[in-house]
C-alpha cells in the first residue's frame, strides 16, 4: 500500500509540475513579444554605438600616442644637439613639457567631447 501510494504521489506531483510549465508558456502574450523585439532592437543599436565608441577612444589614444612619440623624439635629439650647453638643455626640456601638455590637453578635450560609455538596455521582465 505505501509503494502504491508512493507512485500516485509522484504522478500527481510531475502532473503538477508539467502544468505549470505549460501555463507558463501560454502567458506569453503580444505585450512581452512587443517588449521582446524592442529589447532587440535596442541591443543591436547598442552594438553598433558601443563599438563606435571604442573605435574613436581607440583613434583618440592612438593619436596621443604618436604626439608622445614625436615629443619624445624631437627632446632626444635637442638634447644631443645641446650637447653640455646648460641653456639649450633646460630650453629642450620645457619645450617637451610644453609639447606634452598641449598633447594631454588636445586627448582630455577630446576624450570629454566624446562622452559616456553607451550602457546596455535594461533586460525586459517576462
Amino acid at each position: 500500500m505505501k509503494v502504491t501510494y508512493r507512485i500516485k504521489s509522484a504522478l500527481v506531483v510531475s502532473a503538477l509540475v508539467f502544468g505549470a510549465s505549460s501555463t507558463a508558456a501560454l502567458a506569453d502574450d503580444g505585450s512581452t513579444s512587443a517588449a521582446k523585439a524592442e529589447y532587440r532592437t535596442q541591443i543591436s543599436a547598442f552594438k553598433a554605438s558601443n563599438s563606435t565608441w571604442k573605435a574613436s577612444k581607440a583613434a583618440i589614444k592612438a593619436t596621443f600616442a604618436t604626439a608622445k612619440a614625436s615629443a619624445i623624439a624631437t627632446r632626444d635629439a635637442a638634447l644631443s644637439a645641446a650637447g653640455s650647453d646648460e641653456v639649450a638643455v633646460a630650453a629642450a626640456k620645457t619645450a617637451f613639457r610644453s609639447t606634452m601638455e598641449q598633447a594631454k590637453a588636445t586627448r582630455d578635450a577630446a576624450i570629454s567631447q566624446l562622452g559616456a560609455k553607451p550602457t546596455k538596455p535594461a533586460k525586459p521582465v517576462s
